[in-house]
């Protein structure tokens, strides 16, 4: 149990508690005995009536998910967040953000919460990073510091954030049939920063200036700082192969449902221990699908998330080159699921060009409306398995290159894996037709190399163009195909 307590001279007394502490906890007094109780029982009842889908076996970790608890200022930890600074920085003194008087309300909230949790203190430090609000269209904005200028003179911390296909390789790896996930609760939050650094994340606001004592979103470094905390604590058994962890997300794997539980049980003693709590309502335990990183994973098949699917089915008008990129950017995450990704996209990927003006056509309207409908009908595509053989397809056209990466399954079909699609620059544009056909066919190889090279069996490759069986005779290659 944390509390806050005042040094002062108490004579003999340990300790001095007061009518607002015992009006919080409520103990039983045993008068007699001096010694007094607390009834965890009723409190873990209501914990467990707000977290009803936490599993029975689970019962004795129900104070993980204390959502109050959750908030305290966490403990001091190895991996405390650091602040290295150039040597020729000089503190740089923001100005004071005008805001709206619903935002100013916005912003006592935001700072009268978190000075009770001990999030952020007053300061006088002689750095002060701008203070405003995003998400505009939101009705809970978002506080966010400015902390670009800070950024900009801070070391960078090169401690390597997890790839996502990385990591759904591995889960593939392993055919689970069982899984469970977990996300944190305060993500940056349950780091501090470390003494000597905080005065360099203060940030200057109507109401004054405050410096953090735990991690804020805007802080470089943030990301390492938390991935190297979650990779520590979880090191030994993220060597196991049943667990992956990117960021505050936890993803836990099996294919036996009592081992499940007994590696469920280790993950959440280890939180326990390093005072780390989760969200139970964003906690799924002991499912057959999953939604992890933005898509679906089923035993064998893994699927694009469906408000991911929504968000683009329903994207607004693009009317400007921030808007288009924006939606690229959000589309490319999935070009994998999409054949001939690049083709389609190409219309809009050219009004990115620079020296381009601005000029939205039918072509654009197309090439948007085509995008949509192949999101729409949302494919699944199967896990590699580096114990059956794989099959290339390959095909290139005037601007593109594609491909598809495919297995056998039990129904004896040939189900995609992967789709691949990239442009041909300029230069590769102009070469004959047989060279682009062989162009793409070495880029599904280098696409896919990590699954093809541990593959047992010979790898096939499907192409449409009769003029590449040339290629099988290496004395007849120039040098530009060799």
């Amino acid at each position: 149990m944390k509390i806050e307590a005042y040094a002062t001279v108490l004579d003999r007394n340990p300790i001095i508690l007061g009518l607002s502490w015992f009006k919080r906890f409520n103990p039983v007094i045993n008068w007699i005995t001096g010694k007094m109780r607390f009834c965890w029982d009723q409190l873990l009842r209501a914990i467990k009536t707000l977290a009803s889908n936490i599993p029975e076996y689970l019962e004795k970790f129900l104070s993980v998910f204390n959502k109050s608890t959750a908030e305290w200022l966490p403990e001091w930890k190895p991996w405390d967040h650091t602040i290295d600074l150039e040597a020729d920085f000089k503190p740089q003194q923001g100005k004071v953000y005008p805001l709206s008087p619903a935002k100013l309300k916005q912003l006592d909230t935001f700072i009268k919460e978190n000075l009770r949790k001990g999030y952020i203190c007053p300061s006088k430090s002689p750095m002060a990073s701008p203070f405003f609000f995003v998400n505009e269209k939101s009705v809970d904005l978002q506080p966010c510091q400015d902390y670009r200028k800070l950024n900009d003179a801070t070391i960078k911390n090169a401690y390597p954030i997890p790839r996502v296909e990385d990591l759904l390789d591995q889960v593939a790896t392993a055919k689970p049939t069982m899984f469970t996930k977990l996300d944190l609760h305060a993500g940056y939050n349950n780091v501090h920063i470390k003494e000597c650094d905080k005065w360099k994340g203060a940030f200057i606001t109507p109401h004054g200036l405050f410096k953090p004592t735990v991690m804020f979103f805007g802080m470089t470094n943030s990301l390492a700082t938390f991935q190297a905390m979650m990779d520590g604590i979880f090191a030994d058994l993220l060597l196991e192969g049943w667990l992956v962890i990117y960021i505050d997300n936890i993803l836990i794997y099996s294919t036996d449902p009592a081992e499940h539980q007994q590696q469920t049980q280790l993950v959440l003693q280890r939180l326990k221990e390093s005072d780390l709590f989760l969200i139970p309502e964003k906690c799924f335990f002991d499912v057959s699908e999953v939604k992890f990183l933005g898509f679906i994973l089923r035993p064998g098949q893994i699927g694009m998330a469906e408000d991911k699917v929504s968000a683009v089915l329903n994207w607004p008008k693009i009317d400007s080159v921030k808007a288009l990129q924006r939606f690229l950017g959000f589309a490319n995450f999935y070009q994998r699921f999409i054949p001939g990704y690049s083709k389609v996209a190409r219309p809009l990927f050219d009004l990115l060009v620079k020296g381009i003006k601005w000029s939205w056509t039918d072509d654009h309207n197309r090439a948007i409306n085509q995008l949509k409908e192949c999101f729409k009908t949302r494919p699944l595509l199967v896990q590699p398995d580096v114990t059956k053989p794989f099959q290339i397809e390959s095909n290139a056209s005037l601007k593109a290159s594609g491909g598809i990466l495919s297995q056998k399954q039990s129904d004896g079909r040939w189900h995609p894996c992967a789709f691949l699609s990239q442009s041909f620059s300029p230069i590769e544009q102009r070469y004959e037709i047989y060279d682009r056909e062989l162009l793409a066919i070495i880029r599904c190889f280098k696409a896919w190399c990590h699954y093809i090279k541990g593959c047992t069996e010979p790898v096939e490759v499907l192409t449409d163009h009769v003029n590449l069986t040339y290629f099988k005779d290496p004395q007849k290659l120039n040098p530009q195909q060799a």
